[in-house]
C-alpha cells in the first residue's frame, strides 16, 4: 500500500491510522459520529470535542488543544496549587468556567488572573491564545523575562503585567500588538532600553513603564503614538534629552518623567505640549533630571503644572 492511502476517506492516511490505533477501514473508529480526521479523541466515543489537560483528564470544550495547553502551562509554571483562588482549574470542568478565564466563539478571549499569588515565570505558550482581548497578570510574584511570544497576541487590547518582579528587557515584539490600548509594565525590574518598536502601537492610549531600571534615551518613535493620552516613564535611569517628536502627541493629557537622568533644553517640546497637557511632572527632588528653558512663558506654564519645577544649571 502507498503510505498516503486513505481507504476509509477520513482524511488520515492508513499509515497514520495504524500509528494512532484507529481503524483504517472505518472513518469513525469510536462510532461517535465524528470522523477520525477531525475527532480530537478518535478512540473515545464519550468525547467528541475536548482537550486533554493531563495524561488522565480530558475535558469537554470547544477550545483548541493549543489553547488548553497554554492554560495548563500557566498553571504549571506559576505554582497553580498555591494560587489564592483557583476554582475549576485543572479539574474535569470546561476550561471556560475556570476562575478568571473568559471565552467566546470557541476561543479564550480573557485571562485575568491578577493579584492571585502567581509565582514563577510567564509561559511562552500564552502566545498561542491569539484571540485574547485582555491579559491581566498584575499584582503577583511573577519573575523572569517577558516572553517575546506575547507579541503574537494581535487581538490584545490591554496588557497588564505591572507590579511583579519581571526582569530583562522589554521585547521588541510587543510593538506588533497593533490593537493594544493599554500597556502597563510598571513596578518591575525591567532593564535595557525602551524599544523603538513601541512607536508602532498607534492605537495606544496609555503607556506606563515607571518604576523599573530602564536606561538609555527616550525613543523619538514614541512621538508616533498620536492617540497616547498618558505617558509614564518616571523613576527609571533614562538619560539624554526629551525628543522634540513628543511635541506631536496631540492627545497627551499626562506626562511623567521625574526621577531619571534626563537633561537639555525642553523649550520647544514643552511649548508644543502647553495647549494639551494638563498633568505634568518633570522634577521630584531629589531628582537626576536637569532641564533648561529659554522662554519665560514656557517656564511659567511648567511651574503652573509642576510645583517642583526649577531651572537646572548642568555641572
Amino acid at each position: 500500500n502507498n503510505a498516503d492511502t486513505d481507504d476509509d476517506g477520513d482524511g488520515v492516511s492508513d499509515t497514520d491510522e495504524g500509528t494512532a490505533g484507529t481503524d483504517p477501514l472505518d472513518p469513525d473508529t469510536d462510532g461517535d459520529g465524528v470522523d477520525d480526521g477531525v475527532d480530537e479523541f478518535p478512540l473515545d466515543p464519550a468525547v467528541t470535542n475536548g482537550c486533554r489537560i493531563s495524561p488522565t483528564v480530558v475535558v469537554t470544550t470547544d477550545l483548541p488543544q493549543a489553547e488548553c495547553d497554554a492554560l495548563v502551562a500557566l498553571w504549571d509554571d506559576t505554582n497553580g496549587p498555591g494560587w489564592t483562588t483557583k476554582a475549576g482549574w485543572m479539574t474535569g470542568t470546561e476550561p471556560c468556567t475556570w476562575f478568571e478565564v473568559t471565552c467566546s466563539g470557541g476561543h479564550v478571549t480573557g485571562l485575568t488572573v491578577y493579584q492571585n499569588n502567581l509565582e514563577g515565570s510567564i509561559p511562552a505558550e500564552l502566545g498561542d491564545l491569539t484571540n485574547l482581548d485582555n491579559l491581566y497578570l498584575f499584582g503577583n510574584q511573577l519573575s523572569g523575562s517577558i516572553p517575546a511570544e506575547l507579541g503574537d497576541l494581535g487581538n490584545l487590547d490591554n496588557l497588564y503585567l505591572n507590579d511583579n518582579q519581571l526582569s530583562g528587557s522589554i521585547p521588541a515584539e510587543l510593538g506588533d500588538l497593533g490593537n493594544l490600548y493599554r500597556l502597563y509594565l510598571y513596578g518591575n525590574q525591567l532593564s535595557g532600553s525602551i524599544p523603538a518598536e513601541l512607536g508602532d502601537l498607534t492605537n495606544l492610549g496609555s503607556l506606563q513603564l515607571q518604576d523599573n531600571q530602564l536606561s538609555g534615551s527616550i525613543p523619538e518613535e514614541l512621538g508616533d503614538l498620536t492617540n497616547l493620552q498618558i505617558l509614564y516613564l518616571s523613576r527609571n535611569q533614562l538619560s539624554g534629552s526629551i525628543p522634540e517628536e513628543l511635541g506631536g502627541l496631540t492627545n497627551l493629557g499626562g506626562l511623567y518623567l521625574y526621577d531619571n537622568q534626563l537633561s537639555g533644553d525642553i523649550t520647544t517640546v514643552m511649548q508644543q505640549l502647553s495647549d494639551i497637557v494638563s498633568l505634568l511632572n518633570l522634577i521630584e527632588p531629589p531628582d537626576g533630571n536637569c532641564f533648561s528653558v529659554t522662554s519665560s512663558t514656557v517656564a511659567a506654564w511648567i511651574s503652573s503644572k509642576d510645583s517642583d519645577w526649577s531651572q537646572c544649571t548642568p555641572v
